[in-house]
């Protein structure tokens, strides 16, 4: 099985998919403290690059049980990056977001590289995440695959597909993303012919 590696997405596409879908995250252009734009694990469903966002842990990743706060269990829309402390203690490092995940072509793909990071507390960070996602990579890929298909049948009497990202009509955004493409490259390149037809011509 391939090694799943972290990307990057472009500004530009998940701009471009936020007209579309609301439920895609932010790129959050406006307030980054890292290199970290849209951090994610790539992996292939059904014909498409699907890129899965990684987050920060949030306060409703947690449970307090008998006055003790505990990390929530792993769930198919959310698996909890969860690694030791020098204790021995679970730390909860962030989250997999599968219900947010999104069909990405090659030319969004931005290329991740973590010894550029100049923060080492946060380089520390992303190499447990790193190591947590090789470690479970053959559930990341059921999860990821188990839930688009529930969303795509649009299976009933499942809650937390209300919250989950509209495959269908991002997969659609993402090709006519590409014929966009595709046809500004074309007129970029008719342009020049034409300007040097007119001139011929006078």
């Amino acid at each position: 099985m391939n090694k799943l590696i972290l990307h990057n997405v472009s500004d530009e596409y998940i701009n471009y998919l936020r007209i579309f879908e609301k439920k895609v995250f932010s790129n959050k252009e406006e307030c980054r403290k890292h290199m970290r734009k849209y951090l994610g694990i790539v992996l292939s469903i059904e014909g498409f690059n699907y890129f899965v966002p990684l987050s920060s842990p949030k306060d409703t990743d947690y449970l307090i049980i008998d006055g003790i706060t505990t990390i929530r269990k792993s769930i198919i829309p959310i698996m909890r990056i969860i690694s030791k402390d020098k204790d021995g203690n679970d730390e909860l490092k962030g989250t997999i977001k599968f219900s947010n995940m999104i069909p990405v072509p090659d030319c969004a793909l931005l290329d991740y590289d973590i010894e550029k990071e100049l923060d080492e507390d946060y380089k520390i960070l992303v190499l447990k995440e790193i190591d947590f996602i090789s470690s479970n990579k053959i559930t990341i890929i059921k999860n990821a695959n188990i839930i688009h298909n529930q969303k795509i049948k649009n299976m009933p009497k499942i809650n937390y597909l209300k919250d989950t990202v509209n495959f269908k009509l991002v997969e659609q955004k993402m090709l006519e993303y590409l014929v966009n493409i595709e046809v500004s490259e074309m007129q970029e390149l008719v342009a020049p012919l034409s300007e040097e037809s007119l001139t011929n011509k006078k």
